[in-house]
């Protein structure tokens, strides 16, 4: 008998559960492949399918925490595999999958024993408590000691006795499972069939991109309200860091903007370096912004300049912006990348200037910054989907006025693109953005 989480009674403060994975697609693929079943453990992959996330698993406090279960047949139950250490976070925040199969560490934890001491009245009651006591209840009868015997359970419960392929995203984990199962277990390895699956995104996927970049939008704004002559560059860099931050989003890395200014701004360089410098009249600065919002990333570049642009400055970033949305323009299903990419380096060439020293690189975006379903895409390019997430970088990297950047998220509809970046595409003049402060 399965214990169905959705059927357990609930707080009435629970969330609604979140469906991020496209599980239609997922199957096609799987049916493709011959799989029965993937398994993903893998943190992106594990909130992709479950919606599962507490502290616990974001906070990376071990390589494997949780597991979650998709099999082919839309007939057998979707799982979650997740310790008890995490059964308070799912009162309030229950997975869409149907079962719940629990584990405790094979040595008792101190969490453990509270919760029998909750289940058997101990302490003072509160609102969380009740709903607790009957989730843990529920799920003793499918409780397991560890993680690998729980995904064990479930395969000899729903899978059947006969030849299985499975995908695992962490081959590490399949090798333990097939120690436990034995021969009858063929394994794939699914990491680059996970991104094939993610790279064509639901509606709930939407509307967390669709917050990340509004978030990324207001912090490069903050950024460049913190850009003057004569500051350092690591206040605009802190600008950007705390605007995200403050926002609910993650910044990326040590920093969060991967670039600088100056005619040395087409560099990824040394922070501690760079940021002490001092900015100048006559820097062009790039804004190329990077960070997360729930587990999902905002990618934005802009062009900034110290004082009023030169000639040449409005010059090349005006080939950039009309390649960048040249290739935007062709963007729908069918479309191929590699073509659109193509003419966008016919624009650049077209302004006088050298494709060779510009990147004009697409990618998709979502729990990977660079979402490619195989890694040769990043060259070789790829068809267009519906419902795909898009960005296209074009940077002209110029010896003397150093980085002229623009890119933006894009999210592919039936008849072209919408615009989930809205800051406009001019240079960033940052006199005006210190008068707006």
């Amino acid at each position: 008998m399965s214990n169905v989480l959705i059927e357990f009674p609930q707080a009435p403060f629970a969330r609604v559960p979140r469906r991020l994975a496209n599980t239609d697609r997922a199957r096609r693929i799987m049916a493709d492949l011959k799989l029965d079943a993937v398994i993903g453990t893998n943190y992106k992959n594990l909130y992709y399918l479950s919606g599962h996330m507490p502290d616990s698993v974001v906070g990376h406090f071990a390589d494997v925490t949780a597991a979650a279960i998709l099999p082919a047949s839309e007939n057998v139950p979707a799982c979650l595999c997740a310790s008890d250490y995490d059964l308070a976070y799912l009162v309030t925040r229950p997975t869409w999958m149907p079962e719940l199969r629990m584990f405790s560490a094979k040595t008792r934890s101190s969490a453990a024993y509270l919760l029998e001491m909750i289940q058997k009245g101990t302490g003072i009651d509160t609102e969380l408590r009740q709903p607790l006591r009957r989730i843990f209840s529920a799920t003793r009868e499918m409780s397991e000691n560890d993680l690998y015997d729980a995904i064990v359970a479930y395969i000899r419960t729903h899978l059947g006795k006969g030849k299985l392929r499975i995908g695992f995203d962490d081959l590490r984990v399949a090798a333990v499972v097939r120690e436990k199962i034995g021969d009858r277990l063929e394994i794939h390895d699914a990491l680059h069939t996970f991104r094939a699956i993610r790279i064509v995104k639901t509606p709930d996927e939407l509307d967390i991109l669709r917050r990340a970049a509004a978030i990324n939008d207001r912090a490069t704004l903050d950024a460049a309200d913190a850009t003057r002559e004569g500051a350092p560059i690591f206040a605009m860099v802190d600008a950007y860091r705390l605007s995200v931050v403050r926002q609910g989003g993650k910044f990326l890395g040590e920093r969060g903007m991967m670039f600088g200014a100056g005619p040395d701004g087409g560099f990824v360089l040394d922070n501690g370096w760079a940021e002490t410098r001092r900015l100048k009249r006559g820097d062009t600065i790039v804004y190329d912004a990077i960070g997360t919002y729930q587990l999902y990333h905002m990618d934005i570049a802009r062009t900034g300049y110290v004082g009023d642009p030169p000639t040449g400055l409005r010059r090349a970033h005006s080939a950039v912006r009309e390649a960048l949305e040249t290739a935007e323009s062709l963007l729908k299903p069918g479309a191929h990348t590699s073509l659109a990419r193509d003419h966008a380096a016919e624009v650049i060439a077209k302004h006088g200037y050298d494709p060779s020293l510009t990147t004009m690189m697409f990618h998709s975006i979502g729990l990977d910054v660079l979402e490619y379903a195989d890694p040769a895409d990043k060259v070789r390019g790829w068809t267009v989907e519906k419902d795909m997430a898009l960005n296209f970088e074009v940077f002209y990297r110029d010896p003397d006025l150093g980085g002229v950047h623009l890119e933006d998220t894009v999210f592919v509809r039936d008849g072209g693109v919408e615009h989930l970046t809205t800051l406009p595409r001019e240079i960033i003049v940052t006199e005006r953005a210190a008068a707006a402060g």
